[in-house]
């Protein structure tokens, strides 16, 4: 029985070789688009639940209400909340993270120095709350020495060569900015999918009595360090989250409520941190649910649109087959049999689909992972358990797709085998639906790719307030390079083609830092400002305007905290200035200095966010960057130039530099990425439709053959055809936009509100996605309707 089924499958495929090579062409796209996105999605969703016991793990965020009752959301918290939870008997462990600083520059005494990035200080404790695998090391004591630190396998053959057993790496000694550490534990390389990645862990057990620690661990209105804990068995997140949410007001409570402020906490479950957090001061760049849940409603339409292909263009060969079932019906065939064939026939094909999907999953893997910045791997894709549910997936889809055409070809009665009309008649309806619900998708994703691109393209191009172009920017880290900044900045503004050089803690796209900064007299204004150090050529290296005033001076007792400060224009309105020359002159309580100037509003973060308070000042010691304004014709030659002079001036560590138009739209790499990923599935799901319409269409003018070649006969032109035969399927896409049109309205308008700085909808975008619409379609089914009205009518009527 299986060897027939297979047979007549096999037969029906050759004798509709074209129409089934259409059919498995968009079963492949589609299954193989939806393979993409669902390991695209798999891996979103797995970030650190890995980790051992993740589901124990919380991290613990700072949560500010601003005297302007606006609230701010920190990845950061106070250090004092490690000692306030060893009350907690919730709490079975708790750990600190916090930045080394942006100077780790580490070495092994024998080679040229080299700048790190992902250092960072721990406590003891790391690994009972983050039990991260060790390849080398006792977890349970490897971060109680002071001067201990961990590192992974990767950055161990960095510094100390490939060694046959990870022990060996043990009790080697770094020297970070010139403070000797030794190796006690070796972590294992940490997954890419882990929200807290770091290339070396170094112990706060010899910091603890620092000065400057101390003010960290002791102080509840700063926000310094990232708390994680690990709650007791059976303890709920919720339950706890409750009980800490004010429990800064237990200490500082008065405090709180003179600054007129409001501090919360809140508990966030590991797992839940990538896709559910975009908070200031994140340790790693985070993803945003609403972009994987994009994505798997695009996986979702193109699989509808790939199980309508194959429901429409089986269903459309019903009246080629009525005569094959009627005659097995008329000896003795059931039902039950015939639905069994027609069934495996869907089978054969999905399985064929799975196979073509395996090809090209491998072909374009690397691709893939580019567009997706992601590490995906062919043996990792082909694991025994990914295979299978990719074979289960293909199944379903053949057989969700498969059982409608199964059901109405199995209920063909002999007595219609000649009644040709009332076949077609049954099946057009539900053709008709299924293809305004292909379109539908296919015009709401157009509209979407239109709209992802143009606010992503406005983001690019949208005025920020400074220039960011011929800017580059070189990282300033450790003590040699810090002690040798006015050295270079003399000596990188003699080299030719430089326009200009400034120094600063931060640069536009990075991370600044914040206080609550209060006029003095009056602590009623004011509020939360980011800050920046910076010399007195940073307007001018930028081109940012200064409105009133004027800039602090360097040589005017640069000795004291802070002498003078530049503030922007969204700083006025909180301390109640209603000009930029109102603010000249006044002060600000704390030590924050006599405002000297007021510049024009930039947008040093993301547009995504609008542009808050900022206060420029210049504190030596702040110093991380040296921008370089350059003029770009002779780029490689002032490089050169650059290089060389810093080899000379810090010999000691390697030249490092990024462009800053390039790094400043890495804050959009998330947009990006969802926009590049948008318009590729997009156009795949819109040609398989295409691979419908063209199958469908071929089968209407094959049916209708007889009837093209008598108005050819009867004096019919080829362009009254060519509408005839086109005009049914227009109508069916004028219908589509009725349905797209809306929807696609509500659902952009929903995902433009995270910007604070976006594009409108305006009307041409739902015109051209229309017209494109209207195009495409013609364009598919045209190509049948003109071949079937230009061929002779002697050879359609023929048989006649």
């Amino acid at each position: 029985m299986i060897r027939n089924l297979l047979i007549v499958s096999w037969r029906n495929f050759r004798k509709h070789t074209g129409h089934s090579l259409l059919n498995l062409a968009g079963l492949i796209m589609g299954l193989t688009c939806c393979f993409f996105i669902a390991i695209y999605i798999n891996d979103e969703n797995s970030y650190d639940r890995w980790v051992p016991e993740h589901e124990r793990v919380f991290r613990i965020s700072a949560s500010i209400k601003t005297q302007d009752n606006d609230r701010i959301n920190f990845a950061l918290t106070p250090g004092t909340l490690f000692q306030a939870f060893k009350a907690f008997p919730e709490v079975a462990s708790c750990v600190r993270i916090f930045d080394y600083g942006s100077s780790a520059v580490i070495s092994t005494g024998d080679q040229k120095k080299i700048a790190e990035k992902a250092v960072y200080y721990t406590d003891s404790t790391l690994l009972t709350v983050l039990s991260y695998p060790l390849a080398a090391g006792d977890p349970h004591t490897a971060m109680n020495s002071a001067d201990g630190i961990m590192l992974t396998e990767e950055k161990a053959q960095k510094y100390f060569g490939k060694q046959s057993n990870s022990a060996d790496y043990l009790n080697r000694l770094l020297d970070i900015n010139g403070t000797k550490y030794r190796v006690t534990g070796v972590l294992k390389n940490i997954p890419f999918n882990t929200y807290f990645r770091p290339d070396f862990v170094v112990s706060t057990v010899g910091i603890l009595n620092k000065d400057w620690f101390k003010d960290i661990a002791g102080n509840w209105h700063g926000t310094a360090v990232h708390t994680f804990v690990k709650l007791g068995s059976g303890v709920s997140g919720e339950t706890f989250g409750s009980k800490i949410r004010f429990l800064a007001y237990q200490y500082v409570g008065d405090e709180i409520k003179a600054n007129g402020q409001e501090y919360t906490y809140v508990t966030q479950p590991l797992a839940d941190i990538h896709l559910h957090s975009n908070f200031r001061y994140e340790l790693s760049k985070n993803t945003d649910i609403m972009y994987v849940r994009t994505l798997s409603f695009i996986a979702i339409f193109i699989l509808i649109i790939a199980g309508i292909n194959f429901v429409n263009l089986t269903t459309a060969k019903a009246a080629g087959r009525a005569k094959e079932v009627s005659v097995r019906k008329v000896i003795g065939a059931r039902r039950g049999q015939l639905m069994l064939q027609f069934l495996t026939e869907a089978l054969i094909m999905s399985g064929l689909a799975f196979l073509g999907t395996v090809v090209l999953i491998a072909a374009f893997l690397p691709l893939f992972n580019n567009l997706a910045d992601k590490h995906f791997a062919v043996a990792q894709l082909l694991a025994p358990r990914t295979v299978m549910s990719g074979i289960g997936i293909s199944l379903a889809i053949g057989l969700l797709s498969g059982i409608y055409p199964a059901v109405v070809l199995s209920d063909f009665h002999v007595s219609r085998i000649v009644q040709r009309h009332h076949l077609r008649k049954q099946g057009t309806s539900l053709r008709n639906v299924l293809v305004v619900t292909q379109f539908s998708i296919s015009i709401l994703l157009i509209i979407a790719t239109i709209v992802v691109y143009n606010q992503l393209r406005f983001m690019q191009q949208h005025d920020l307030g400074f220039d960011q172009s011929q800017v580059l920017v070189l990282p300033v880290n450790g003590k040699d390079a810090a002690g040798s900044v006015p050295a270079l900045l003399e000596r990188f503004k003699t080299t030719a083609g430089v326009m200009s050089v400034t120094a600063s803690s931060s640069v536009p796209g990075g991370e600044f830092g914040n206080n609550l900064i209060p006029l003095k007299g009056d602590h009623s204004k004011q509020t939360d400002t980011r800050l920046l150090s910076a010399d007195d050529q940073f307007l001018r290296t930028y081109n940012i305007q200064l409105l009133a005033g004027r800039q602090y001076s360097m040589k005017l007792d640069t000795g004291r905290w802070i002498s003078d400060v530049m503030i922007n224009e969204a700083a006025l309105p909180f301390f109640g200035w209603k000009t930029p020359e109102e603010a000249i002159g006044k002060e600000f309580d704390w030590g924050w200095g006599r405002v000297c100037g007021v510049y024009r509003n930039f947008n040093f973060t993301s547009l995504q966010r609008g542009v808050t308070p900022l206060a420029i000042f210049y504190k030596p010691g702040w110093i991380n960057y040296i921008s370089v304004k350059m003029n770009t014709r002779n780029a490689s030659g002032i490089l050169t130039q650059l290089e060389k002079t810093w080899q000379q001036t810090v010999p000691s560590m390697s030249f490092n530099y990024f462009f800053l138009d390039d790094e400043f739209n890495q804050q959009y790499r998330a947009e990006q990425r969802l926009g590049k990923l948008f318009i590729l599935f997009s156009i795949f799901a819109i040609a398989i439709a295409c691979l419908g319409l063209f199958g469908l269409a071929s089968f209407t003018t094959e049916q209708r053959t007889k009837e093209i070649g008598i108005r050819k006969v009867l004096g019919a032109s080829v362009t009254g055809i060519t509408w005839l035969l086109s005009g049914d399927f227009l109508k069916l896409v004028l219908w589509s936009f009725a349905i797209a049109f809306p929807v696609s309205w509500w659902a952009m308008s929903r995902w433009l509100q995270d910007f604070a700085y976006r594009v409108s909808l305006s009307a041409w975008i739902f015109i051209v996605a229309g017209a494109g619409a209207i195009v495409i379609a013609l364009l598919t089914v045209s190509v049948q309707a003109i071949k079937a009205a230009l061929a002779n009518p002697v050879n359609s009527l023929r048989s006649e």
